[in-house]
């Protein structure tokens, strides 16, 4: 029994242990720290039971693993310390070199080798001081060696299809017109939070707030991305704060003479959208993906809306939702006489918004001397309304399709001076009633006390 657990616990040489792990003899004396074994002075011996129980070397098919390929066995380290030197005539300057590594696309990691400048004399006067500033470097994770905009394209082939059409499309619109031509070229390992703030900052003075946040949503998604897949160590979007921004578009609560006299100004179908977007709250999308098959009787079922030319899911869950009509705008409607969409264009495509708005709608405003800021002016002119009305917020938030009341009333539902008015004047009416007038130029006024 003696003999064989010594049989069992022999003693592997180098040239051993590499057959027995399926590697190379240079990546056995690499890892030596990492693998069980045992110092007889100069000699290094490993132990095999150790060996064959804890650590696995040859794949299932029977093929040796390379060296970088046994990472999913033993933890994958590297041991170097790089090499320092000084250069300069007037200024000497410490410089390092060491190996990178850097994972590619497909997951595989390559070595580069890398000179870096560590910094001047007077910064660091000692050898070791260079030294501890390199190994700082050399301790860093494999970095990804990529451009944003290679990181980007992947990202639209493989995340963008698994969100909702119309999210990825505006996504996709951020980042092509603000984010790849600032963070194209760049390597992805080297973007860091400075950038990123720095960034935003820039064009702080340009964009309003809300334009900003669909700039730091975009890119931090692709990054984060980009971390789960282990291309990052760290999303450098984690924990920026947006900026002071410009002022973001204002919008204004249209008065009903105030909607007539714009689609009074306007030909057919942009006059019929104009009262039906000021009836109904929908949104502009919504109003010109409607079809004459989402009608049952006079019952409008908001199921779909254009974005960017396209059709796709309305924007919330909520946002689906059905809507009776009234008669004399729906008996306006199909005047229109549109084949397929309700708001059809001469070609007989759904009405590109952003052209009308420009060409028709905002011209006719500017005419009557009429603030308007955009399509989105009649919703919040109908949200106002109806609260005026005394319409609660959960009916109001039902009809637009708002996710909750909380937003009708915190984004939607507009205050001006005649609502302080009518609250003051109430107010004075109470306390005031029983207070007497002055009868007499500069005399004291008499009040009486209120029982």
């Amino acid at each position: 029994m003696p003999e064989l657990h010594i049989t069992e616990r022999a003693l592997l040489t180098v040239p051993e242990a590499a057959e027995r792990l399926g590697v190379s003899q240079c990546w056995v004396r690499r890892h030596v720290s990492e693998l069980p074994a045992v110092r007889l002075g100069r000699l290094v011996r490993f132990d095999s039971l150790l060996l064959g129980s804890r650590f696995r070397g040859i794949s299932a098919d029977g093929n040796s693993r390379k060296p970088e390929s046994v990472g999913d066995v033993l933890p994958f380290r590297r041991y170097q310390a790089g090499y320092i030197y000084k250069t300069g005539r007037r200024v000497k300057v410490w410089y390092g070199r060491y190996r990178e590594d850097v994972r590619t696309a497909d997951g595989q990691i390559v070595r580069r080798t890398r000179n870096v400048r560590l910094g001047s004399l007077v910064e660091l006067p000692t050898r070791t001081a260079a030294q501890n500033a390199l190994s700082k470097l050399i301790s860093k994770p494999p970095s990804a060696g990529m451009t944003f905009r290679e990181l980007v394209d992947r990202w639209e082939i493989v995340v963008a299809p698994t969100i909702q059409t119309t999210t990825a499309e505006y996504y996709k619109k951020e980042l092509r017109n603000h984010v790849v031509p600032a963070f194209g070229a760049r390597k992805v390992s080297s973007i860091g939070r400075y950038d990123v703030e720095s960034f935003l900052a820039e064009r702080a003075g340009k964009f309003c707030r809300n334009t900003l946040r669909g700039m730091r949503v975009s890119l931090g998604r692709v990054l984060g991305w980009a971390v789960a897949c282990g291309w990052l160590e760290r999303n450098p979007c984690a924990g920026v704060k947006l900026p002071q921004a410009g002022q973001k578009v204002v919008r204004n609560v249209l008065s009903p003479e105030q909607t007539i006299a714009i689609a009074g100004k306007l030909r057919e179908p942009y006059s019929t959208l104009v009262l039906f977007l000021a009836v109904t709250g929908l949104r502009v999308g919504e109003a010109v993906g409607i079809q004459w098959g989402d009608f049952d009787g006079n019952t409008l079922h908001v199921s779909r809306r254009i974005y960017e030319g396209k059709a796709g899911a309305p924007k919330t869950k909520n946002s689906e939702r059905y809507l009776p009509i009234p008669e004399p705008l729906l008996a306006r409607m199909r005047a229109l006489g549109g084949r397929e969409w309700v708001f059809e264009s001469r070609a007989g495509t759904p009405v590109n918004p952003t052209n009308a708005l420009r060409r028709y709608v905002r011209p006719a405003a500017k005419e009557l001397k009429i603030p308007l800021g955009g399509w989105h002016d009649l919703r919040h002119s109908l949200v106002t309304h109806l609260r005026r009305s005394g319409w609660d917020a959960k009916t109001v938030a039902e009809i637009v399709g708002h996710s909750s009341p909380t937003i009708t009333e915190t984004i939607y539902h507009h205050v001006d001076r005649s609502d302080f008015r009518a609250a003051l004047d109430e107010m004075a009416a109470q306390l005031l009633r029983d207070v007497t007038k002055c009868t007499e130029a500069g005399a004291e006024p008499k009040t009486q006390v209120l029982q």
